[in-house]
Formats: C-alpha cells, sequence, structure tokens
C-alpha cells in the first residue's frame, strides 16, 4: 500500500460522500446488532474509538464478517516485529511518540511539512488534528501507515503497542492486511509483498562451518549426495584438496543456488572449477559460463586444467573474435566482468540451450545495483540453471553491497527483489535534504547496521563461509604501526594544504558539504598523497620524505635475511612506478597496477614467485587484489612480510590484499603487516575507518554481536564536524 495523499493525486481509499452517510469499521454499533453473528473462528469485534472516525469497508461493500483471520503465523510475526519496534523505542531519546488514548492513536513529531502532507493523505475520516494537545488523532488501523510516516526512531508506548497487538487479530485487520502484508510485517521487509506461503529457501547446506540446514536423510538432495560422496572417494583429483574443499565442492554440487564466502585463501576458485568438471561429468549441467576479474582469466585457467579434462575457452578480443567464441563446441566459456556487459544478449542465447552454470567471480563487481554489468548479469541470470557466487568479502563496505549480488544468485529468494525493501530493513540512515533552487533533494546517509541477527541468518541459509582460522594451518598475522613525522618541507607542504581545506570547510552549511563532497575527498586525498609522496603533486619536488626514508630502513633491514621477499603497497599508480624505479636495480623490484597491459602484470607475479634475486613486489591493491598468489615457489624463498605506505577508504580492498600471502601455500611461522603512519595528518583517520568497516563486516558475517553496530558509510558521507575533526 503506497502513501495516499490527497492533494497530490496519489492513490488513497475513495473518501465519503456528501451527505448524512453513516460509516462503520466492520460493525460497530447498530450495524452489529442488525448483523448476522460472526463465524465461531472469529474473536468478538470490540469497539473501535470514536464513531465520527470511521473508515470506509461499508463504502466499499466489503462483507467484513465474512471476512476470514489472518492465519496465526502471520499475527505471530507481526506481533514480533511489534515487539522489536516497541523494545527499540524504549532506548530512544526522541521527539516522535505513537500513544493511545479512547481507541484512537495520538501521534506527535517535530513539525516536517512532507510528514504533514503523509499525514493529510490519510482518509480525512481517519485522521484529525487536534489543536489543544498538538496531536493527530489517528485511526488505530491505520498505524501502518503512521510507521510508515515516522519512519526510524520513534517510541511506540506500552499501552500502544498492546493496543495495536490486539487489532491485528480482528477481522478488520485480516481484511486490511491481505495487499500489504510485506508493510505489516514491519523491520523485516519494510514495504515489500512478502509470499508467507514460501519459507525464506532451505540451502540444506552440507557439513561444515556456517553452512546452514544440514541435510535430512529423507530428502532428495541427501541420496545425491551419497552418491557424490562415493563419486569424491575414487576422484582422481590433480591436486590434493584439503578437506575443507571436499565440503565445499559437495556444497556446490548439491545447491543450485549458492553463495561460496570463504575467506580468501581458502581456495575458491579450485572449489568452483572441480564442482563444474563433476557436474558436467555427472550430466548434471551441460554447460559453464565463468565470469571473473580481468586479472584472474590466467588464474583461471589453471584451476581448468586441474579440475576437469573440458576444454574451455577465454571469451576475449574483437566483437568478432568474441563471437566466433561464444559459438564454439566448448562446454566452459571464461569472460571477463566487461566483456559480461558487451556480450550479455549473446551469452544468454548461448546459456539458455541446455543445463547452464552461472559462475560470478569476486562477485563484490557486481554490487552496484544500478551498474550496467550488474544489470546484465540480472538479466542474464534466469536464463541459467544454476549460479554461485563467490567471494571473500560480500561486505567491503556496508550491508547494501549483498542486495545486488544475492538478487543475481536467487533471484531475489533471499533478500527479495526490492532494494528499497532492503535498505529500510538492515540499514540504519539518516536523512538529510539540500535545497537547491526551488527543489528539495533527500540525501541518504548510512550510518550503522541493523537487525544483524536477521541478515546473519538470511546469509547464512543460503551461504558457505569458512575462516582460514577454522580450516587451514596458517601462521598468525602480525600488525604494526609505524608512525612516522613529517618534517621541514614536507610538513609545511602538508599543512599548507590542510589549513586551507580547513578554512573552506569551516565556511560551509552541512548541505554545501554534502553537494561538494567529490570535491572535499578530492582534497582529502590530495593530502594523503602528501604524506605518501610529496612528489605525487609536485616531480620538482626535492625535500624531504618521511615515509621513504623510513621505508629504505625498512627494507634494508628485512633483507639483511636473504631469503626475504616483501610486498609493498601504494594506492598510487605513480607512487608504484616511482618506488619500483627507485628500488628496481637495488632489490631487483617489480611492479603491478591497473595501467599494465594483463601480461605485463603476470610477468611481475611470476617473476616474484620464481626468481629468487626479485625480492620487492610493488602494487596499488586495486590491480593485486584479487584472486593471486603472491607466494615464492621457488622453494628457497619466503614473503612473510607486506608494508603499506598508505591507505584508503575502501577497507574490501585492504583486506583483499592481505590474502595475497595469507593462504594456501604460507609456510613461515608468522606473517608481519605493517602501516607507514603519517603523525597527526589524515592516515590516522583513514587507517581508523578501515578498521572499523572490517570489525563490522566481520561482526556480521562471522557471528558477532550486536544489533546496532556502528560503521562508517563511505568517505564521501563525512559531515562538518568530522572533517574538521580530522583535520
Amino acid at each position: 500500500m503506497g502513501f495516499r495523499n490527497n492533494s497530490r493525486g496519489n492513490q488513497y481509499r475513495p473518501r465519503p460522500p456528501k451527505g448524512p452517510v453513516k460509516l462503520a469499521f466492520g460493525l460497530v454499533g447498530k450495524a452489529a446488532e442488525d448483523a448476522a453473528p460472526p463465524p465461531p473462528v472469529f474473536k468478538p469485534m470490540e469497539p473501535l474509538g470514536r464513531q465520527d472516525i470511521v473508515g470506509t469497508l461499508d463504502l466499499k461493500g466489503i462483507k467484513t464478517a465474512e471476512t476470514l483471520p489472518l492465519p496465526a503465523a502471520y499475527i505471530d510475526r507481526i506481533k514480533n516485529n511489534l515487539a522489536k519496534i516497541y523494545e527499540e523505542g524504549r532506548f530512544l531519546n526522541a521527539r516522535s511518540v505513537v500513544d493511545i488514548k479512547d481507541g484512537e492513536l495520538y501521534v506527535s513529531f517535530n513539525y516536517d511539512q512532507t510528514s504533514v502532507d503523509r499525514v493529510k493523505g490519510l482518509d480525512r475520516n481517519e485522521r484529525a488534528w487536534d489543536p489543544d494537545l498538538k496531536v493527530w488523532r489517528i485511526f488505530l488501523g491505520s498505524f501502518d501507515d503512521v510507521f510508515d510516516i515516522l519512519g526510524r526512531g520513534f517510541i511506540l508506548t506500552e499501552d500502544a503497542h498492546t493496543a495495536i497487538a490486539e487489532f491485528v487479530e480482528t477481522p478488520y485487520y485480516a481484511f486490511g492486511a491481505k495487499g500489504k502484508l510485506g508493510k505489516l510485517i514491519v523491520r523485516e521487509s519494510w514495504y515489500e509483498e512478502i509470499d508467507f506461503d514460501r519459507d525464506l529457501p532451505a540451502v540444506n547446506a552440507v557439513h561444515g562451518s556456517n553452512a546452514g540446514a544440514v541435510l535430512l536423510e529423507n530428502t532428495p538432495q541427501f541420496a545425491q549426495l551419497t552418491k557424490l560422496r562415493a563419486l569424491l572417494a575414487d576422484f582422481p583429483f590433480k591436486r590434493k584438496p584439503y578437506q575443507h574443499q571436499i565440503t565445499g565442492i559437495e556444497y556446490l554440487c548439491v545447491n543450485p543456488e549458492a553463495a561460496l564466502l570463504d575467506e580468501m585463501g581458502c581456495g575458491k576458485s579450485f572449489q568452483i572449477a572441480t564442482s563444474i568438471g563433476i557436474l558436467l561429468q555427472q550430466g548434471l549441467i551441460q554447460k559453464a559460463l565463468i565470469v571473473a576479474p580481468m586479472s584472474l582469466i590466467k588464474t583461471w585457467q589453471e584451476e581448468l586444467k586441474h579440475a576437469t579434462d573440458e576444454e574451455y575457452t577465454v571469451v576475449v578480443g574483437s566483437p568478432a573474435q568474441r563471437q566466433k567464441a561464444i559459438e564454439g563446441k566448448n562446454k566452459i566459456l571464461l569472460i571477463h566482468y566487461e566483456g559480461l556487459r558487451l556480450e550479455e544478449a549473446r551469452l544468454s542465447e548461448w546459456i539458455k540451450i541446455g543445463k547452464g552454470m552461472l559462475v560470478f567471480d569476486e562477485s563484490q563487481r557486481i554490487k552496484n545495483l544500478t551498474a550496467q554489468t550488474t544489470m546484465a548479469a540480472i538479466k542474464l541470470r534466469p536464463m541459467a540453471d544454476r549460479c554461485v557466487i563467490a567471494t571473500g568479502t560480500p561486505i567491503a563496505n556496508r550491508p547494501l553491497d549483498l542486495f545486488a549480488q544475492y538478487l543475481v544468485m536467487d533471484k531475489g529468494r533471499t533478500f527479495g527483489t526490492r532494494y528499497a525493501a532492503f535498505k529500510n530493513s538492515f540499514c540504519e540512515l539518516e536523512i538529510q535534504k539540500i535545497q537547491v533552487g526551488r527543489k528539495t533533494i533527500r540525501v541518504e546517509r548510512f550510518i550503522g547496521v541493523r537487525n544483524t541477527e536477521e541478515l546473519r541468518s538470511r546469509i547464512m541459509k543460503t551461504s558457505l563461509r569458512r575462516l582460514k582460522s577454522e580450516v587451514l594451518d596458517l601462521p598468525p598475522v602480525l600488525y604494526k604501526d609505524f608512525v612516522v613525522e613529517l618534517k621541514n618541507e614536507q610538513r609545511s607542504m602538508y599543512m599548507q594544504m590542510r589549513d586551507t581545506l580547513k578554512v573552506q570547510i569551516s565556511q560551509m552549511s552541512e548541505k554545501d558539504i554534502i553537494s561538494e563532497a567529490s570535491t572535499i575527498m578530492v582534497q582529502l586525498l590530495r593530502l594523503s598523497q602528501i604524506a605518501s609522496n610529496p612528489r605525487l603533486l609536485d616531480a620538482n619536488y626535492e625535500g624531504s620524505n618521511a615515509k621513504l626514508s623510513e621505508l629504505e630502513d625498512l627494507l634494508e633491514d628485512i633483507f639483511l635475511d636473504p631469503t626475504k621477499k616483501v610486498i609493498l603497497w601504494s594506492h598510487f599508480v605513480s607512487n608504484v612506478d616511482f618506488l619500483v624505479e627507485t628500488f628496481g636495480e637495488k632489490f631487483k623490484a617489480v611492479g603491478h597496477t591497473g595501467e599494465m597491459s594483463v601480461d605485463e602484470r603476470q610477468e611481475s607475479v611470476s617473476a616474484f614467485q620464481d626468481d629468487p634475486e626479485t625480492r620487492l613486489f610493488i602494487a596499488t591493491p586495486q590491480s593485486a587484489k584479487e584472486g593471486l598468489t603472491l607466494l615464492p615457489r621457488d622453494g628457497k624463498t619466503k614473503a612473510d612480510t607486506m608494508i603499506y605506505l598508505d591507505l584508503s577508504f575502501d577497507s574490501g580492498s585492504y583486506v583483499q590484499s592481505q590474502a595475497r600471502f595469507h593462504r594456501i601455500g604460507q609456510t613461515a611461522e608468522r606473517c608481519l603487516v605493517i602501516h607507514l603512519v603519517g603523525e597527526n595528518t589524515v592516515d590516522e583517520y583513514i587507517r581508523k575507518s578501515v578498521i572499523e568497516k572490517i570489525r563490522t563486516a566481520t561482526q556480521l558475517l562471522d557471528n558477532g554481536s550486536g544489533d546496532n553496530m556502528a560503521m562508517f558509510a563511505t568517505n564521501t558521507k563525512m559531515n562538518k564536524e568530522e572533517l574538521l575533526k580530522i583535520l
């Protein structure tokens, strides 16, 4: 049910005609005495308050005496969510209050013209303004509209909670709820219409950590799993799998819609490639399309060679070359995400013929619902019989990252098909209004996660996630901050830009800050560049460079051990180029950036893996964060140290980059991660923000607790006070 604003032509219930027409909610007063008694399954209809605030059921010709009540399961679910609202309100210091008196809701809130208009959008005979008490008197049956209008952060009094909980059992409510159950099951899927005859999918996952429901012996999936396990016992693996990988293969083969969320370094590609080989062998699928980042295409080629004897085709090149590849005879296609967008129509035709399987590796690439690549994935999904999404960081920054990925995976069974419903159910949002000319623009600022247990429960019903600490015998990771003091020219350069930005922000309003967010973030980025390497902004800079000096000392100490290799990260491409030039001869450094070709990047990786003389790998996390293994294969050296010259607000890149060396194959006794942090610079705030994001995502996915965990949204959503504080 949408908002009903009578003055603007939106949908609303019919107004009563002019003249003396008697209206009634269901059966009230004399109408109740004259009517036939209701069926015995009904509870007696209680008086519904003042007779001059009445509804329109009679005008609509609804036979309320014949209305069936809601099933008990519906009512229980509604009451459970009403209780959540009540409990939440007990701890709020809010001016928006929903109370009850004489059978009517008494609703008060801070003046807001939009909210007032929406209240006036209710039928005129369901609401009235009380100028003496300065409250809106609203019919009890419109409580769902009231909640809708107030949004979040209001107090529901104990008496109002009790009255509403009783009201939902009435025949009137049974009629009114039929078309809008999703809205009334508040705090689960607000605004969304839910089919409660279909429960959330029980994925019937195999045994394993966070593996969802366990198979029952009388299910078809159990028989399939029994057969599969017998097959795996004699399967000619070309590389011995770990036990958790066997479990993952079983999971992927049994479940046609699945999310493999293993922590990075657990071998997701191997599990998926092997499951594809088995499913093809058993005739459960006839073809498979694997979509992966361009940088991982070669990795997937290696995995497929170890997993199956089936031939595969990489879809790349010109349009004619891509068409020829798609129309070939091979049953497995490999394509990167940009190619998916370009070839969505042809791929749809290819995969819909026969039993097809879709794989989206590093599925956080389709987290943006409005991106063309994501829309191509959504269009392609119905053509396939099976779908797997795989990522170690499904929540890179906030829960909103989940929606599009799961929509592609199971076509909306886990989180529904309406983004607004998901957002309002699981995200704490702050609405800010900006006046642009005559228009008022509403801007949403994400401030935290809500309904954490419900969100985690839904994720784990369709997902399999294992942590490296649970399934692999890997060394511990130690973190150390090297706080570096900027001096002389570098410090002066930083302070000059910082003070200029500080003055600008102090003179701006909150509205200006929101509208100029992108410009402010560019300036913050420049501050980070100065702290990292002033030459990034001034190619002629010849002054001191605190981080470079500290880095040189660190590398000299580490490389006293001839078996050591180091991975060095910077988020700035020109910084990587500068560092490769600086250390290229001394440590035979190699670089890895997005501006390099795929072959050039692969050469750098191979040199670091195979050449004992190549001691230093320098890369941007954006280019080398996914799928790569940065561990030497020469048997003589080891890479157990990572250094971050600078950080960004992208926590996903930070986590992914560390998985390049903390993964299967790491034999060191311990791994060390070093942050070079500029003292009293924006570095300190960025590091804090990244760690906070990681903590929240970990709590959500890996059995943390807390229903209102604070989490930074994106760096573009900071307010004036926060900006001035970090400067």
